[in-house]
């Protein structure tokens, strides 16, 4: 019996075998289309190509890990990538400055056929370029030869393709691996992507690896998004791009981002855009509108004539149906058509012939620090150029010049620097009172005070030098429940020992509770080892009598939307919140702990 089942097996997989190499053979792949998204506007960076099959090929992994078993790898990714590119030619050339990832694992990328059959020459007879294309090194398989490897991966980006790195954080010897690819872009794996929202070891590993991409000039893309927690959180930490069922499912057609999903995107950056510190930094207020000219229109010979005639002209910005083209600078013009043969080569042609198409496009709602940050983070020729601003359905609005950028950065700093505490360096009550006033506009908001119990008596009794410390180590047990907790919420500091959380959104008493939790535990920080035995420590009252004093602890007095009627001051939230501060504190104290409480009652309208 055990013999018969064997021969059936071996006879099925047999038969799976044939029809694997004819799919093969007669290229029956179809490619489907993923797209990767810019989680800072919501634009389409690339598409990445993943291969669909027949069954029993329907799924990719069983299809790949057959073909391996089989030795069919090779004929099998030559297949997938042969079609992609067929494909990919089909879009062409509406969408020639997009990018398209192409999946490829490190044995075949060290094949000799992989070498010779793909090359710039053979993309430019499909009408595809080099810079099109993104090789997504799939970490989940070995490298043998990390010398051989890396120089691969130099003559292929010195041929103008980029890289990416698949899977990071998954996958065979991922810092090496990293260190041999130096990748254009880093695909973070799901793992770590997944549940994100309610993990801290997740984000604070996250944005480790965010910030030691920006270190290294690459960009990192989150895959496996599927919930819009999870994309806030990474938006949060600085991630730029996402890719993931959320964003997109993968379709045989490149297609949008689903749209209910950008309609929060959008609700969520222009949460983030009013800045945690609110001082006036959207680039609405800095656009200048330059000279703009629709495709087609004005030759190089033209231009030249019109910077001639404008000497304090530093760009011009190409239109097609009222959005951006592509940006001409100055510079760059003159850079082109200044050689030997360039003005009699390009004086005829259409100035869109030279200009830059892969230019930084950014939402007029973008923050300053943003926009620093993406306008730093690109190439080295394109550094100075100007930010390009379009409005929420993609028109031209205007441009930004990086002097602009680096002023008004200059100037918000000092606006911020003159508002906050010196000892937290968090914002003070000017910025604290705009806050307010944004929240009693939103149609739900929680107003947390935050009160240290006892904090007059330690300052006296232990010193103001742990006074301040106990300032600076609550300061940064707010910050961190804020970062990774409770995001999008505002912490300033009113003064002394009181602090203000300001959030647009309802606070969850579970989250109450961890933050007590979280202070009572780091506390221990700032008593003797014996006071933290006992619960109390000694001083001298005013009439020189020793007193027991109960450890400092947090109270937390909320207020919420539902206390209010639809008409409310912001001076109200300061008089609830001081009624029932009063009574947390009292229960604090009789407890030994941190504490606090939430107003339920509903305030007469006035």
């Amino acid at each position: 019996m055990l013999t018969l089942l064997q021969g059936q097996s071996t006879k099925e997989e047999t038969e799976e075998q044939a029809l694997l190499q004819d799919i093969i053979r007669e290229q029956r792949i179809n490619p489907y289309f993923q797209p990767i998204m810019d989680l800072n506007s919501g634009e389409i960076l690339a598409y990445e190509v993943l291969s669909r099959c027949e069954e029993p090929f329907a799924n990719p992994a069983h299809m790949f890990a057959c073909a391996r078993e089989w030795g069919l790898s090779w004929d099998l990714e030559h297949a997938c990538r042969t079609s992609a590119l067929e494909t990919i030619t089909e879009f062409m050339p509406e969408m020639k400055n997009m990018l398209f990832f192409l999946n490829v694992s490190p044995y075949i990328f060290n094949d000799p056929r992989f070498v010779s059959g793909t090359t710039v020459a053979t993309l430019r007879n499909l009408g595809i370029n080099s810079r099109n294309i993104v090789f997504e090194i799939t970490e989940t398989a070995s490298v043998n030869d990390y010398q051989k490897f890396e120089g691969l991966i130099r003559y292929y980006k010195n041929q103008g393709f980029q890289v990416a790195l698949d899977d990071f954080g998954a996958g065979h010897s991922g810092l090496v691996t990293l260190v041999a690819m130096t990748p254009h872009f880093l695909k973070i794996d799901m793992a770590l992507v997944q549940g994100i929202n309610s993990s801290a070891y997740k984000q604070k590993l996250v944005r480790a690896i965010v910030s030691f991409a920006r270190e290294v000039d690459a960009a990192c893309i989150a895959e496996g998004i599927e919930h819009f927690g999870d994309l806030e959180t990474l938006h949060r930490l600085g991630g730029q791009y996402g890719q993931g069922f959320l964003i997109g499912r993968p379709a045989p057609c490149p297609a949008e981002p689903d749209p209910v999903m950008l309609e929060g995107l959008h609700r969520m950056i222009l949460r983030k855009n009013k800045w945690r510190f609110a001082v006036d930094v959207s680039l609405s207020g800095m656009v200048v509108k330059p000279k703009a000219f629709c495709l087609e229109e004005i030759t190089c010979e033209d231009l030249d004539l019109i910077f001639h005639k404008d000497p304090d002209l530093d760009h011009v910005v190409i239109l097609a149906k009222e959005k951006p083209h592509c940006l001409i600078p100055r510079r760059h013009f003159y850079s082109v058509i200044g050689g030997r043969y360039g003005y009699s080569l390009f004086q005829r042609k259409f100035s869109e012939t030279i200009g830059k198409t892969e230019m930084l496009c950014l939402n007029e709602h973008t923050d300053l620090r943003t926009t620093g940050r993406l306008a730093m983070d690109r190439k080295q020729e394109d550094l100075y150029d100007p930010v390009v601003i379009t409005g929420n359905d993609g028109e031209f609005v205007g441009t930004i010049t990086m002097k602009q950028v680096i002023n008004k950065a200059f100037d918000m700093e000092i606006r911020i620097a003159t508002c906050s505490n010196p000892l937290t360096q968090l914002p003070g009550n000017l910025i604290i009172g705009f806050w307010l006033e944004e929240a009693v506009r939103s149609p739900e908001f929680s107003i947390v005070y935050c009160d240290l119990d006892n904090f007059k008596a330690y300052n006296d009794s232990y010193g103001f030098s742990c006074g301040d410390e106990a300032l600076k180590l609550t300061a940064r047990i707010l910050n961190e429940f804020i970062q990774e907790r409770f995001p999008m919420a505002r912490l300033g500091h009113i003064g002394g020992d009181d602090f203000i959380i300001v959030s647009e959104k309802r606070v969850e008493e579970q989250l109450l509770e961890e933050l007590c939790s979280a202070f009572d535990q780091a506390r221990t920080q700032l008593f003797s080892e014996q006071d933290m035995e006992r619960g109390w420590y000694e001083t001298t009252n005013r009439k020189g009598e020793k007193v027991r004093v109960p450890l400092v602890s947090l109270s937390l007095a909320v207020v919420t939307r539902a206390n209010f009627s639809d008409d409310i001051h912001p001076g109200q939230l300061s008089q609830t919140a001081a009624m029932i501060k009063n009574r947390v504190k009292s229960r604090n104290i009789k407890k030994g702990g941190s504490g606090y409480l939430i107003d339920r009652r509903r305030q007469c309208e006035s």
